[in-house]
């Protein structure tokens, strides 16, 4: 398909630029598979990997029942219809997700979506591509995205969620369901890793650090230092915390400041998409009745500097054990 037969694709709501300067397909590299100095300078050239089909089918159908019958049981799903295909229900509410689609619970004591992502052909590739024992992050990121235009994804680096460890860490996105391009997929901004400005600022920031001395901060760290302890969940919540860590709310607004073209591609179930720390994606709308289903899993050499926000049996993630102060 050409990009001018794609139906038009739409970002909170406002259509998104789909003429040749502004927006394009992904490049395939499943032609190169066997090649990793091939796949090494296609991931340095473009700053993703698309692998079309690279998953076990089976595997990703046992984990995408496992999913929707746990999303059946939270009320998200239209009773009319087979759980298996994930026709959202009328009034289908996010309860006990505080961040809508974002829905990391879908991947706790999933032992089916933990064998698809953590073994098989994803850490065989992984292998084959890092050149040596890899380690995954142990925290599974999980979006289940409901129509409409509230839900799609802001454009960011990953770098600035996971930066603390090595830079040479990759993320996969994996869709567990087809995605027509109108279900709203994956968006890749074309060359955004080749910023070197846009890399030295914000590419450098880290979503959980807080500067000590700002008005009204000082005195918080200073009665904690005083009394020998950490700050508290309180204290932390009075902190104006001046970023989400994404680089816009708009992704089109994005496009037009750092230039380059929106990427996708149709992507089904099977597929791949590697992404470096350093190239910027988001989505697009999703514009069916179904919910788009997909995690996010990191990969990096196991010899390499680990992320301790994101390993272990309770991660910190983003939360308080997360949080640094530095002199801004």
């Amino acid at each position: 398909m050409s990009t001018t037969e794609i139906p038009q694709l739409t970002y909170r709501g406002e259509p998104l630029d789909q003429t040749a300067d502004c927006f394009g397909l992904l490049r395939r590299a499943d032609d190169v598979l066997d090649d990793r100095d091939e796949l090494w300078r296609r991931m340095e050239e473009d700053g993703y990997l698309y692998l079309p089909g690279l998953l076990d089918g089976d595997e990703i159908m046992v984990a995408r029942a496992e999913v929707m019958e746990r999303l059946d049981r939270a009320g998200m799903l239209d009773e009319n219809y087979p759980v298996i295909e994930g026709v959202v229900a009328p009034k289908a509410e996010y309860n006990g997700a505080s961040t809508g689609p974002f829905m990391p619970q879908m991947t706790q004591g999933n032992q089916p979506l933990h064998t698809l992502l953590y073994g098989g052909a994803m850490m065989a590739f992984y292998e084959f591509f890092l050149g040596g024992a890899v380690r995954h992050y142990d925290y599974t990121w999980f979006r289940a995205k409901k129509p409409g235009h509230t839900t799609a994804t802001t454009p960011h680096y990953d770098v600035v969620y996971m930066g603390r460890g090595t830079k040479k860490l990759y993320t996969s996105w994996t869709p567990l369901v087809d995605v027509p391009y109108e279900m709203g997929g994956l968006l890749v901004l074309e060359n955004s890793h080749r910023l070197q400005e846009l890399r030295a600022t914000y590419g450098e920031t880290d979503v959980d650090k807080y500067c000590e001395n700002d008005p009204g901060v000082e005195d918080i760290v200073a009665a904690a230092r005083r009394e020998g302890r950490e700050l508290t969940r309180e204290e932390l919540d009075q902190i104006r915390w001046d970023s989400t860590g994404a680089y816009s709310k708009d992704a089109i607004a994005a496009r037009r400041q750092l230039g380059g073209r929106w990427l996708t591609a149709e992507y089904e179930m099977g597929d791949l998409l590697v992404l470096s720390m350093y190239t910027m994606h988001a989505s697009s709308d999703n514009q069916t009745d179904r919910i788009r289903i997909s995690s996010d899993s990191r990969y990096q050499l196991a010899a390499e500097a680990v992320d301790d926000r994101w390993i272990g049996a309770d991660p910190p993630a983003h939360g308080i054990r997360a949080k640094r102060g530095m002199v801004c």
